[in-house]
């Protein structure tokens, strides 16, 4: 096995438990982290070179603890990865950039729920009559 294919195996499945599991199984520096080792990757082939951009964004927002955008850069960064497994991904990755990209997707539609909560509960407090 080459040291290029372990290197993107170990990636894919620590992306996988991070990403597969609890919300607070990772630390925000954590998945910072693993996003950074994405974006070299990715800058690593002329044929990936444009996902780096929407993953600099992505750990930018990570680092920002800024939620909304997390989510919604989440929700397009599995759509691209769909895309790259669709079109432009070695066989031998198909499977594993589909499953990337659902569970982007999920732990995007974990972050969402927290948020929509929050603002269920500020439009009860702020409806609440003044006492």
């Amino acid at each position: 096995m080459s040291q290029e294919k372990e290197k993107i195996d170990s990636m894919v499945e620590r992306t996988l438990s991070a990403l597969g599991g609890d919300l607070s199984a990772t630390t925000p520096d954590e998945g910072a982290d693993l996003v950074q080792e994405w974006i070299f990757l990715v800058r690593s082939n002329v044929s990936t070179q444009w996902v780096a951009e929407p993953l600099e964004k992505l750990r930018d927002a990570i680092y920002k603890n800024d939620l909304h955008e997390i989510d919604g850069l989440m929700h397009g960064l599995s759509g691209m990865t769909i895309d790259l497994a669709n079109n432009a991904a070695a066989s031998e990755y198909i499977a594993e950039l589909r499953n990337v990209s659902t569970v982007l997707k999920t732990f995007a539609d974990k972050l969402a729920e927290p948020q929509a909560g929050q603002q269920i509960e500020q439009t009860d407090e702020s409806s609440e009559p003044a006492q």
